[in-house]
């Protein structure tokens, strides 16, 4: 007895191997996505990289809260420079190797907005960023950046800049965001500023601050002299709160190359590709050095989880030394080969021919992505774009050209439902079953694809946040869901008419919906430059390949001629002898065609009576008695018609009743179309999946779209599942009902989840206003009403008090605005007051202003000033038409222009804490004679909430509110008081 084929197209070796390659993929994934690789046992394995020393520097930034509106932000401040001073001491840099520079004299000015499309809004910001710079060795001699520099003019063979934001907010620690970042800079300054590892190209680490509040480190930057020195650059940050650092965006290929070769890549062009197209809505530094100042360079961040994001739990605490290490290793590489390139990479006129921004040459869109954690790919748009037009045309073609040879040499059966026997013939032609199983895939394709996306709308009804902690309870439902249904339809109908072409066309099927999708992403390619459709350029590829075996396995069959006519004939022996007299009903049969009777009617024979042929003589039974040639011969043709009637003894049968002609198909072939279909493209899913559902899984508090996390598992389920869908009908049923008992339970759970844990905890963003007017306080929670009424309702301050909910004109879209009196927790923001006396007494000292404005002018002039506040803002009830701050730089022309309409904001941030702004105004006075006049609000805000009783509004939210309840900053200020003027 033979061996059997263990990758036969039988259920249990489909069953097995299908299960087998999708537990491979899937769990490593998992593990690859909830994990970061660990940190080296020793924590010194580079000179001038002491992981220990980092992790030390961390706490130390992540101490307290320290957003740019705080003391503490002063005190890191310092704490940098002394700390940078160190590292210099310690490598023994000379003041020419290595320069640090604080920068305690730039401003800028600006009419918009680097991003978003919120109110007019003009900005006044001074600086406070630090500087270092480490000479290359490729750099000019000397301080090249105290000369006058012509805009053209390139330094050297330019350098490469390295930022962070040492600024948190005013509701966490900024450990991720962006203490990893900082501490990476200081290790990287530490290492490259040893003499043994001088960068070929010098460096500029910038340490810029008050990125929180609109970017505006990285903008004041524009004003340094060593930006025309940056060629490129390396941007650090945090949008999460831990994992793997996450390659966000790159701007080309070229540099992105740089990053190719580190130990542990992370990230995809999808996210890049996102940023450009808007989807995703908050921004980084990035998009000031490469948007504003045409660098060339990379994004790289946490983003998960992104509940502790802005929270107090963005700690040390919850922070990990392994993240830091993925941070600091995957930095080194990438500025190691920036720093190292001797080439003209990125030296040469740009692309767009701006001469006011660095030469620093033409890049290149890029397509990369990593693979399990381990491998990076990289390649240009291009390189894509002229794969993806190649498949668009040539793959059809090669197929119809395939089908062509096949119908020559009669040998196409698809879509074939008889034929005739012989050309010209009257009888009936034979049934091939050609068309069976043509419409099954798309049917199954349909109802099942629908109830999954059913499912997504069903959550998002019932529990919509549910996936906030429970990504892969959410994940699971959709699988097993999809999963079971497919197979239900696509092995029920394959139960009720066989097919062997099945799986021929399932995978034709996947063909045209992979040309459909490869069309659409085609022409993003080349109209709109994005490569986040890679995945379907890869996927077409393998269906066209899947497609091409299904089409030369057709090779192994007879012509259908050839099968019509044995059939034919064997059909005519059949009906022919069907009509011949059996022998058995002449004579009794010989002992031969006794061997299959039993033995009860070989007993029965024995004992038949005697008769005229009974020998005389006993002994011999009836079967051993002697014959005639005669009976001999006509015995013989007796087998000869039972054989005829019977054509299946002895031949290979089709699987479950298949075509008869399919016993010529190589039972292997579908191993190799699953291998061609199934683990590369699942990888890209899986792993493509998880990353984006686990980017966007927590920012329905945020007021993004709560649907949207539900279609994106929904949608990666069914690509996940498309690699198992032509051979899922020989699937045995156990997988299936396991999976339909794992849909049951989880969708049970989904819809009866509370949706929130203490590892997970929802975000509410709060904010306490005051009218210093009239002593009104407000206190306000924003998020989705139904939790913030239950957090609220566990306020001591609130209770008993009418609490205000409203979606209109909410103070963040997509979320309700609840608001209560905040009389007794007033905050105590301004100068201590004298005991018992109470902080609205205090009021009118923590904002001052003055206008000065001659008859029927429409210019005015502000002073303002704030006590313990450097960010304050003017509102207009009519738009002005130009501003400017007293020793102010103008507005850079580099940033957006001013709207037509004018300005209704001005916003105002200083150095230190004293120095009041003198701002000057000016707008038209309208069609109404004697309209000369504007008024409006002049608010400040306070966001120092180190001491406890400063904003006790905000110690009782953390205090009282719900364990599984986080706050946040609402706005740049945790508390904001405000005078109405009228000039």
């Amino acid at each position: 007895m033979g061996v059997p084929n263990p990758v036969a197209f039988k259920p249990l070796a489909v069953t097995f191997w299908t299960t087998v390659v999708y537990l491979a993929i899937i769990i490593p994934l998992i593990v690859v996505q909830e994990t970061v690789p660990p940190p080296p046992s020793n924590p010194t394995l580079y000179a001038g990289l002491n992981l220990t020393k980092s992790w030390l520097d961390l706490t130390e930034i992540s101490r307290k809260y320290h957003p740019f509106n705080s003391r503490e932000n002063d005190r890191i401040h310092d704490w940098l420079l002394l700390e940078l001073e160190g590292v210099k001491r310690r490598n023994g840099a000379n003041d020419s190797s290595v320069v640090i520079f604080n920068d305690a004299n730039n401003n800028i000015t600006t009419t918009s907005s680097v991003f978003g499309t919120g109110p007019s809004t003009g900005t006044y910001f001074e600086s406070a960023n630090i500087v270092v710079y480490i000479r290359g060795k490729d750099d000019p001699p000397g301080t090249w950046w105290d000369g006058s520099l012509s805009e053209d003019k390139i330094i050297g063979n330019g350098g490469v800049l390295m930022n962070a934001h040492y600024d948190s907010v005013a509701s966490g620690y900024g450990a991720t965001d962006d203490g990893m970042g900082c501490v990476t800079l200081m290790t990287l300054i530490d290492y490259f500023s040893r003499p043994g590892n001088r960068p070929q190209r010098g460096i500029v680490a910038l340490f810029n601050d008050n990125e929180e509040d609109g970017l505006w480190g990285a903008q004041a930057f524009g004003n340094s002299p060593l930006l025309p020195f940056c060629h490129t650059f390396l941007n650090l940050e945090g949008a999460g709160a831990g994992g793997r650092a996450y390659l966000f965006r790159t701007s080309d290929a070229e540099v992105t190359n740089a990053y190719r070769g580190t130990e542990n890549p992370f990230g995809t062009v999808i996210s890049s590709d996102a940023f450009s197209l808007g989807a995703i809505r908050s921004q980084t530094d990035y998009v000031v050095f490469n948007g504003i100042f045409g660098l060339r360079g990379l994004d790289m961040a946490f983003y998960r989880p992104r509940a502790r994001y802005h929270t107090n739990q963005d700690d040390a605490t919850h922070a990990s030394r392994a993240s830091l290490w993925h941070m600091l290793s995957t930095s080194l590489h990438t500025m190691q080969s920036l720093s190292g390139d001797t080439g003209g990479t990125f030296i040469g006129d740009r692309a767009d021919g701006d001469r006011k921004k660095v030469a620093n040459g033409w890049g290149h869109p890029g397509v990369w992505f990593d693979i399990f954690g381990q491998t990076f790919a990289l390649f240009e748009l291009r390189t894509l774009f002229a794969w993806s037009l190649t498949l668009l045309i040539a793959t059809p073609l090669i197929l119809l050209a395939l089908t062509y040879i096949l119908i020559r040499n009669d040998k196409y059966y698809f879509f074939s439902a008889r034929r005739s026997a012989y050309e010209g013939s009257v009888v009936d032609p034979i049934t091939l079953g050609g068309r069976r199983g043509l419409f099954r895939f798309p049917f199954a394709l349909v109802i099942s694809g629908a109830l999954v996306v059913g499912s997504a709308y069903l959550l998002r009804k019932v529990n919509p946040l549910v996936i906030y902690s429970n990504e892969y309870t959410v994940w699971a439902m959709m699988v097993s869901l999809f999963y079971f249904v497919f197979w239900t339809i696509m092995a029920g109908a394959n139960f009720t008419r066989p097919s062997a072409l099945h799986r021929g066309y399932s995978i034709f099927w996947l063909f045209a919906i992979g040309w459909a999708f490869l069309v659409a992403d085609t022409v993003f390619e080349d109209r709109y430059r994005i490569a986040a459709g890679y995945i379907f350029v890869f996927f077409h590829s393998a269906v066209f390949l899947a497609s091409l075996v299904a089409l030369v396995e057709l090779f192994a069959l007879p012509t259908k001629a050839s099968y019509a006519q044995k059939a034919h004939d064997e059909h005519e022996v059949r009906d022919h002898l069907a009509h011949v007299p059996h022998v058995d009903d002449l004579m009794s049969p010989s002992h031969d065609e006794l061997d299959g009777q039993d033995d009860g009617d070989d007993e029965a024979e024995g004992e038949s009576g005697a008769d005229e042929t009974t020998p005389l003589v006993g002994g011999a039974s009836a079967g051993n008695h002697r014959t005639t040639f005669a009976t001999t011969y006509r015995r013989s043709i007796s087998a000869i018609i039972d054989k005829a009637k019977s054509p299946s003894r002895g031949k290979v049968q089709p699987h479950e009743f298949e075509q008869p002609w399919s016993t010529k198909l190589p039972s292997w072939l579908w191993i190799l179309q699953f291998l061609l279909l199934g683990p590369f493209l699942i990888i890209l899913a899986g792993q493509n999946g998880l990353a984006l559902v686990s980017s966007v899984s927590q920012t329905g508090a945020d007021g993004s779209s709560l649907l949207l996390p539900y279609l994106l598992v929904a949608f990666f389920s069914i690509f996940i599942l498309l690699p198992i869908t032509p051979f899922i009908h020989r699937v045995t049923h156990h997988i299936p009902l396991l999976l339909l008992a794992v849909f049951i339970g989880t969708l049970i759970y989904n819809l009866v989840a509370f949706p929130f844990t203490d590892d997970s905890r929802y975000k509410l963003y709060f904010q306490q206003s005051v009218d210093l007017d009239t002593g009104v306080s407000t206190v306000n929670y924003v998020g989705i009403q139904e939790y913030v009424e239950k957090t609220v309702a566990e306020l001591p301050s609130a209770m008993g008090k009418e609490v205000d909910c409203t979606n209109e004109n909410s103070l963040r879209p997509g979320l309700a605005t609840c608001s209560y009196d905040g009389v007794d927790v007033l905050p105590n923001v301004g100068d201590p007051n004298p005991a018992g006396v109470p902080p609205q007494k205090g009021f009118d000292n923590w904002l001052t202003y003055n206008i000065s404005r001659g008859v029927d002018e429409t210019k005015a002039r502000f002073e303002i000033n704030a006590t313990n506040s450097r960010s304050c803002a003017i509102t207009f009830k009519k738009p002005i038409s130009s501003f400017a701050v007293v020793d102010g730089e103008q507005p850079d022309s580099r940033f957006r222009e001013a709207p037509d309409e004018g300005l209704t904001k001005i916003k105002l941030y200083r150095r230190d804490w004293a120095t009041p702004w003198t701002v000057d105004v000016q707008w038209d006075s309208g069609h109404d004679e004697g309209a000369f006049g504007i008024d409006g609000r002049v608010a400040c805000s306070w966001d120092d909430a180190n001491t406890p009783g400063t904003i006790p509004a905000y110690d009782e939210g953390i205090r009282f509110a719900p364990t599984w309840v986080a706050l946040s900053k609402l706005t740049s200020g945790l508390c904001e008081g405000s005078k109405a003027f009228k000039a």
